[in-house]
């Protein structure tokens, strides 16, 4: 893990700025909070809506896959306003883990890239987690999922996309939507596996942990790029169905 440190500010200064991002992204990040044992986790929406209130935006710059099925992904937090790296730091889902052991590849992958993701804005930005909460936990709550696994309660309401919308500058990299045909594909293919007897009726409920989506309808809260996995994951049930 690294952090690049900014130009220096004055320390009345970056307390003023630390406390008005505080205020701005309270309601979004305690709604996205993982409670456990008396305390709450950061999940990594509430760290990507800090991110993007400091002008900051993470990307993945890499996903390696161990050839004992650990997977390691590294992600870069980029300051927008000049393009400069702040903070890198390294996201882990190992085989080791009882709940990961069996999941499919994609979702492996994919939480290797969240821990990743909240561990870079944790690096440069837990010092103003005490400022929203004392009871907040620095730890990002992706962390501690096998302590607790993600809750099947009530879904809370989807604010994040239209948050970073508005407080990210206008050349922000937006996670890309998933078009209409693409959703279809997906809902076919999951129809063939299900028919093939290749999944089961509780996939939706293991895509909706797997990537923390916090809508009640599974399509509204996926990505573009996390609907290709899931097609690619659905192809290969299939073909390994067929085979039999």
């Amino acid at each position: 893990m690294s952090v690049v440190l900014a130009e220096q500010e004055a320390p009345a200064g970056v307390m003023g700025r630390g406390a008005a991002v505080a205020a701005a992204c309270r309601q979004i990040v305690l709604s996205t909070t993982m409670d456990l044992r008396g305390k709450k986790y950061i999940r990594a929406e509430g760290w990507q809506a800090l991110a993007a209130a400091n002008g900051l935006s993470p990307r993945i710059s890499m996903v390696e896959e161990m050839q004992n099925g650990d997977i390691r992904a590294v992600c870069d937090l980029i300051r927008l306003s000049d393009g400069e790296t702040v903070a890198s730091s390294e996201g882990f889902v190992g085989t080791d883990e009882p709940m990961w052991q069996n999941r499919p590849r994609y979702a492996r992958r994919g939480m290797a890239q969240t821990r990743a993701t909240s561990r870079a804005c944790r690096s440069a930005l837990a010092w103003i987690v005490p400022l929203l909460d004392a009871d907040l936990s620095t730890t990002p709550a992706e962390e501690m999922e096998e302590a607790a696994p993600v809750s099947k309660g009530k879904a809370k309401p989807a604010q994040i996309t239209t948050f970073v919308q508005e407080v990210v500058q206008a050349d922000a990299v937006v996670p890309e939507l998933p078009t209409k045909a693409a959703l279809e594909r997906i809902l076919s293919l999951y129809r063939q596996a299900t028919a093939a007897g290749v999944v089961g009726a509780n996939y939706w409920d293991l895509v909706r942990e797997d990537y923390a989506i916090k809508t009640l309808k599974v399509s509204e809260g996926l990505t573009a790029a996390q609907v290709a996995e899931i097609e690619d994951h659905l192809l290969s049930l299939i073909k390994i169905g067929a085979s039999k």
